[in-house]
């Protein structure tokens, strides 16, 4: 795009024709054709008072649709423009996000804020209400103070036509509502999505400062967010609370992990630090299942007999079913098989554990030590095994 600005080109007419829009057309060699409309208006902080509202178009290229000469205007220092048509004197439009001319002089505007609902609008949805109204005010501001403008509209429509004809003013007007329209769809789903998240996180009953940041992450997550960015194109279906009683920061505090549970039924982690109350649904669903847990194991590893066997195989099992990219539910183990093996000063020092799911797949833990629980070569025997084979 070709940000040239042309002020300089109207510096002798504009003496004569106040606020009325004017409009031109020229080019170069080098530049090509252009056609451009320009207004002067009225401004209340000097030296800023004679600002321009401009709208130029380069043959075969974009709008440029800017305000030069309301201020000097540098990044990151806070700059914004809030209009207000005459026409819808309750309504605000307001834009934060500009390219800034090399000097400061100039903001040329990329994107306004909707006031009536999803999406961005674009330039040429303003340029269109420049055409439909009799005045705008303009209050343009940045962390240093602030002007206010007003440009008459006299004659816009037939300035803003010379350089966008109608019928193509049209064509992009609808295919801007579409992209908004397809975008409120969307939001509207995403916005479903979003209550069933917070309704399945007060069951769980989140801590109300961890549930302000949890919407937060949400509604950012979801696109629903000022700050989002691009969404992640993950489909959330719900939440997991997760903990262990082994936690003495779940047990004591409450401090929890939270993971999304998406569409295929896998499982993605909700960075943060979260804590629930301490009478919420996990504790009791915890303990629950480590009884459940502990039943179905006890009944699986019972044919070991000694109970310092069956509780070290227990602990074993139960932590290897926490262990990342190994995750299993306890309840799905059909069997366990131990291979004992290094045989040293009349006991076994090495025991490797093999779990069978009741998917036929196995969970192994190669092997881990067993020479405190002093198992003797006639105590395998006695529970009819043999060193070196899976029993």
């Amino acid at each position: 795009m070709k940000n040239i600005l042309f002020t300089f080109l109207f510096t002798i007419s504009l003496m004569s024709f106040g606020q009325t829009w004017q409009y031109s057309e020229g080019g170069n060699a080098f530049d090509g054709k252009y056609k451009t409309s320009i207004v002067k208006g009225v401004g209340s902080t000097f030296p800023y008072e004679t600002p321009s509202l401009v709208v130029n178009r380069f043959e075969g290229e974009s709008i440029n649709f800017y305000i030069s000469s309301a201020g000097f205007f540098q990044e990151n220092t806070g700059v914004s423009v809030l209009w207000v048509f005459d026409n819808e004197p309750e309504k605000v439009y307001s834009t934060y996000n500009f390219s800034i001319s090399s000097d400061g002089k100039t903001l040329f505007f990329l994107e306004f804020n909707n006031p009536d609902g999803s999406g961005k609008l674009k330039p040429i949805d303003i340029i269109e209400k420049l055409t439909l109204a009799n005045e705008v005010s303009l209050r343009v501001s940045d962390d240093y103070g602030s002007n206010d403008i007003i440009f008459s509209l006299r004659g816009s429509s037939k300035a803003i036509n010379f350089v966008i004809p109608n019928e193509e003013r049209q064509i992009m007007l609808d295919e801007g509502l579409a992209e908004r329209n397809a975008l409120a769809e969307v939001e509207a789903k995403n916005q479903l999505i979003l209550d069933g998240l917070m309704k399945k996180a007060t069951e769980e009953k989140i801590s109300s400062t961890s549930l302000s940041s949890l919407k937060s992450q949400f509604e950012k997550d979801l696109g629903l967010s000022y700050y989002s960015g691009m969404q992640t194109g993950k489909k959330y279906k719900s939440i997991l609370v997760d903990a262990s009683l082994d936690d003495s920061m779940f047990t004591s505090y409450g401090y929890v992990d939270i993971f999304y549970i998406l569409d295929d039924g896998s499982k993605d982690k909700i960075l943060g630090t979260w804590t629930v109350e301490m009478d919420a649904p996990i504790f009791s669903r915890l303990k629950d299942k480590l009884e459940a847990d502990n039943s179905h194991l006890e009944k699986i590893l019972s044919k070991y007999e000694r109970v310092e066997i069956i509780d070290y195989l227990k602990k074993e099992v139960s932590k290897l079913s926490k262990k990342y990219s190994k995750e299993f539910d306890v309840l799905d183990v059909e069997s366990v098989k131990i291979t004992l093996s290094d045989y040293r000063f009349k006991k076994f020092w090495n025991c490797k554990v093999e779990i069978i799911l009741n998917d036929g797949t196995e969970r192994v833990i190669d092997n881990t030590y067993v020479y405190d629980l002093e198992i003797s070569k006639k105590e395998l025997k006695g529970l009819g095994g043999q060193m070196g084979v899976a029993f």
